[in-house]
């Protein structure tokens, strides 16, 4: 009996050890820039103004920069425009960022940059001053894997 454990017993540690392997390790794309990042409304404001197919380089701060290229600027409904922006500076990471006028004809944002293989991404945050900010988060709490192996 005791043979038989010891063999089992090396075969989970062995059906283990090759699932930790399996894992992809997701690289950090936004590991040199800060948790936090100030945004003007302005700048925001400025995106909605970007042509499909053209290069764009938004300057959120002087440290932080998105350039890319413009995939879509489509208003959706009469109170809802939303601008897609790809940029292979960062591995082909997507900026997602919606404007939308409220019924009291104020404005709202909300956004994410985001790429599901990399560890961590941004998003738009508002708080109770009506300002703005980039918060930083990690994908994997976000984004379910539905990748089969």
């Amino acid at each position: 009996m005791k043979p038989l454990s010891k063999i089992l017993l090396l075969l989970m540690l062995s059906l283990s050890t090759m699932a930790v392997s399996a894992q992809k390790t997701k690289p950090r794309l936004f590991g040199q820039f800060p948790e936090v990042i100030d945004l003007s409304k302005t700048t925001l404001q400025q995106t909605f103004s970007a042509i499909p197919g053209n290069n764009i380089n938004i300057a959120f701060n002087d440290q932080f920069h998105f350039e890319g290229i413009v995939l879509s600027n489509e208003l959706k409904y009469s109170n809802l425009q939303s601008v897609l922006i790809r940029s292979a500076a960062f591995g082909n990471a997507i900026f997602q960022v919606s404007r939308l006028t409220n019924a009291d004809n104020s404005i709202s944002y909300v956004g994410r940059i985001i790429n599901p293989d990399a560890q961590d991404g941004y998003e738009i945050k508002k708080d109770n001053k009506d300002n703005y900010r980039f918060q930083k988060f990690e994908t994997d709490r976000i984004l379910q894997d539905c990748s089969y192996q």
